[in-house]
């Protein structure tokens, strides 16, 4: 398969992201030579590696090429997608920016099934607030200029403690465990197409591990995202990692079987519960009833310390606390 072939079956995956009507296509995303062939148009599931859907092309509506996606922007503490980065080469004189675009943006048009098209007046494209390619924005405020110029008919709800990072910043990452000991590194983030939510980063494990370039799926709310360039922190014991999950980094799974998703899902959801009696991220867990990664009043309440602490805890009055709030409390 060709490379410019390739690229556009890797962008028709892109179609099912948050409901949209995006375009899909019948072939099967190339996501390994190993992996087996998959029809989408068959499937429940759509998921995706972030490393191949940066880089893939995007066309408008007339089928004049726009340009390329440059990144992904996620909210990885609500494990979602929120922006793709567009870089639109010569087109329109728009050579200089770089172009954030919420994912429902993206259409296709009639019985195009196998392009990725970003449905968007040229007039309105042009006007389109951008940046330098060589100064990336803070994404909360450049972010609430993309939202207030496309409206809220695309626009993604904000969630508590919303933290955006870009998809390749975060692959390659290096990844400490809570004692601030080297453990590894994130190979990839997978996308689950259907909705826009991030189903796991991959994390690959150093040698210290004994694993021998084993790959292992974990929930992106199991890591502590401090600041952009320090290392990520696994808050995942080591015995509670089921190694049999593993996969060899040049044999990935068929990322849409749907008895490895299911499998998949279930673990994502219980091994991120998981920490040593008496920490704080153990209390948090506890409290969380609902496991929405927030503590609500009604939730402090069953615990004595959590109740007594709420005023100082609840500080902007909202009356939920987020879990970065919580484990920074200094609690005795």
């Amino acid at each position: 398969m060709n490379m410019k072939l390739k690229r556009r079956v890797i962008v028709a995956m892109m179609a099912p992201l948050f409901g949209m009507p995006m375009a899909l296509s019948s072939v099967a995303a190339d996501t390994d030579k190993s992996a087996a062939q998959t029809s989408p148009a068959t499937k429940a599931f759509y998921h995706m590696r972030a490393s191949q859907l940066i880089g893939a092309n995007v066309e408008n509506a007339q089928g004049e090429n726009l340009g390329e996606i440059k990144d992904l922007i996620i909210d990885v503490n609500n494990e979602r997608v929120f922006y793709a980065v567009l870089e639109f080469g010569g087109f329109l004189g728009m050579g200089e920016k770089l172009f954030a675009y919420p994912m429902r943006t993206f259409k296709h048009t009639g019985n195009n099934m196998d392009k990725l098209v970003l449905n968007v007046d040229k007039e309105k494209l042009k006007a389109a607030p951008g940046f330098a390619r060589d100064t990336w924005p803070d994404w909360m405020t450049y972010g609430d200029e993309v939202d207030r110029y496309y409206g809220e008919t695309v626009k993604l709800k904000e969630m508590p403690d919303q933290k955006l990072r870009r998809a390749s910043e975060l692959i390659g990452k290096d990844v400490n465990d809570r004692a601030g000991k080297d453990m590894g590194e994130i190979d990839d983030i997978i996308v689950n197409m259907s909705n826009g939510k991030i189903q796991s980063a991959v994390l690959e494990f150093d040698q210290s591990w004994n694993l021998n370039d084993k790959l292992i799926p974990m929930p992106m709310r199991a890591f502590t995202y401090s600041a952009d360039k320090e290392d990520l922190v696994l808050n995942v014991d080591k015995e509670a990692i089921d190694t049999k999950r593993a996969f060899d980094k040049n044999r990935w799974p068929d990322l849409n079987d749907q008895t490895y998703v299911v499998d998949v899902d279930r673990y994502l959801t219980t091994v991120v519960r998981t920490a040593p009696a008496g920490t704080p991220e153990a209390r948090f867990m506890r409290v969380d009833t609902n496991n929405d990664g927030v503590i609500s009043k009604v939730e402090a309440n069953s615990d004595p310390s959590v109740k007594k602490a709420w005023k100082r805890l609840d500080k902007d009055k909202d009356g939920i606390v987020s879990r970065t709030d919580f484990l920074a409390y200094k609690w005795k």
